[in-house]
Order: structure tokens, then C-alpha cells, then sequence
């Protein structure tokens, strides 16, 4: 059986700019990621900006890198706290602009996904299962263990 993890991110460039209203960028970022996350709602979107972890809307329009934040949010919330996040975005903004953080994240995230593809039949697709899920649990210890270190600091 062929299991292959797609996920499309848009480029930057390519992500509205214009100005787009919580129901608009709503559906989409449920767009890009309907195959891999959980869909997000306005009320999810509206508790990370409560959060400031997400710029306010400007006129009730978000611009692109707000969307950018709420995409990554997104995407790293099934295995970072709200708080990690937040750290996250701290460090990052230290170093990076938006879409230099954003454009890393997308190319790294793209780069596993596609060595992560996967040709596995009969008992080799449970020995997968269980490497992968070794590798989640390793790749979490190891993110919490950063984050333990830097409120050390």
C-alpha cells in the first residue's frame, strides 16, 4: 500500500495579501490544510489573537503575515503548548522576518514529507507505524527539552 503525506504550502508570495476577513482566511487556510490538521475556526483564529500570538486585524482585515502565524499556529499546536508557540515566535522574530521563518519552515516541512513517503505491505506497514511514532516521541522530548533550557535562561 502506497501512504503518501501531501501537504501543498503555498509560497509567500502567494498567500493574500489584500486584506482578507476571519471567515476568508478561515476557509483558507482550511483549504491548504483539509488533508493533514484539524480545521480551524473564526474562534480559533480570534483566541490565538486574544493570545497575541497573532497581530490584531487591521479594519477586520488580516494580511499576509498574519496568516502566516495562523498557519504555522496551525500546524505546530499538535505538538507545541500555546506557550512554546509563543516562545517560538519570540526567538524567531530575534533572526528571522516573517517570511524568511515561514519560507525555512515550508521548505524543511516539504523536504520530510516527501522522504517521508511511504511503500509498506503486510507486517512492514506496523514496523513503520512504530518508527514513526519512536520519532514523534523523540522529536517532542527533544522540543520540550529546548524549551525547558530557555526558561532556564
Amino acid at each position: 500500500m502506497e501512504q503518501n503525506i501531501t501537504l501543498q504550502l503555498p509560497s509567500y508570495r502567494e498567500i493574500p495579501d489584500v486584506g482578507l476577513y476571519l471567515d476568508q482566511v478561515t476557509r483558507y487556510l482550511n483549504g491548504i490544510l483539509a488533508e493533514t490538521a484539524s480545521p480551524v475556526t473564526p474562534s480559533m483564529l480570534s483566541n490565538y489573537v486574544k493570545l497575541k500570538m497573532v497581530p490584531k486585524a487591521d479594519h477586520k482585515t488580516y494580511g499576509r503575515d498574519q496568516i502566516v502565524r495562523f498557519l504555522f499556529i496551525s500546524l505546530a499546536k499538535s505538538v507545541l503548548s500555546m506557550e512554546q508557540i509563543r516562545q517560538t515566535f519570540a526567538l524567531l522574530e530575534k533572526t528571522f522576518s516573517v517570511e524568511e521563518e515561514y519560507t525555512l519552515f515550508k521548505t524543511d516541512l516539504e523536504t520530510l514529507l516527501a522522504k517521508g513517503s511511504l511503500s509498506v505491505s503486510g507486517r512492514s506497514e506496523e514496523r513503520e507505524l512504530l518508527k514513526n511514532i519512536a520519532e514523534a516521541v523523540v522529536h517532542k522530548m527533544a522540543l520540550d527539552q529546548y524549551f525547558r533550557c530557555r526558561q532556564a535562561d
